[in-house]
């Protein structure tokens, strides 16, 4: 009678390679994949993989990364994706249109806003939820309005919030 090479209990079936615990279980599979995984690299797999990795890093030095070449498209997709982590309703528009929607006026401290400052400076255009996100609301035309980013980020999750345009000039001038 042979002993569990991982735990060490005596094995009834001279057979088997692990007693059959659960653990001893997940143990023996780990190492038969890494002997694989070892095995496999020894013989050159995962070269046809490191190629196609050096391809495209090439491509991107080359070409730039996608992101820089669409930033729209990129800030859509990464909006997309957290609405749907958040379990959200989405739907699909582009924040521009919301901008001009709301006339480049920020709905939150009624200062206009100006398209030209970039992220992440405080006067930088974004997009805030009326009812946030984290609160059930959904990532929807009705439910957004343009804000700065600094007056969307004093906003937080709050639900209702004015911010007056006299308690911004204040902070401002402090």
């Amino acid at each position: 009678m042979k002993n569990c090479p991982h735990c060490g209990d005596p094995m009834s079936n001279p057979r088997r390679v692990q007693c059959g615990k659960p653990e001893c279980v997940k143990r023996a599979k780990a190492e038969r994949m890494r002997n694989y995984m070892r095995k496999y690299r020894a013989t050159d797999g995962g070269g046809c993989r490191r190629r196609e990795m050096q391809y495209a890093k090439e491509w991107r030095d080359k070409n730039g990364h996608w992101r820089k070449l669409y930033p729209a498209a990129a800030a859509a997709i990464d909006a997309r994706r957290r609405m749907r982590v958040q379990a959200a309703t989405v739907e699909r528009f582009e924040p521009r249109q919301v901008y001009e929607r709301d006339g480049w006026v920020c709905q939150l401290c009624r200062l206009p806003i100006d398209p030209t400052v970039a992220w992440p400076d405080p006067d930088s255009p974004s997009i805030d939820h009326i009812v946030p996100l984290v609160r059930g609301g959904e990532h929807s035309m009705i439910n957004t309005q343009a804000a700065h980013l600094g007056c969307n980020s004093r906003k937080c999750d709050q639900l209702g919030v004015d911010l007056q345009v006299e308690s911004i000039i204040v902070e401002i001038e402090a």
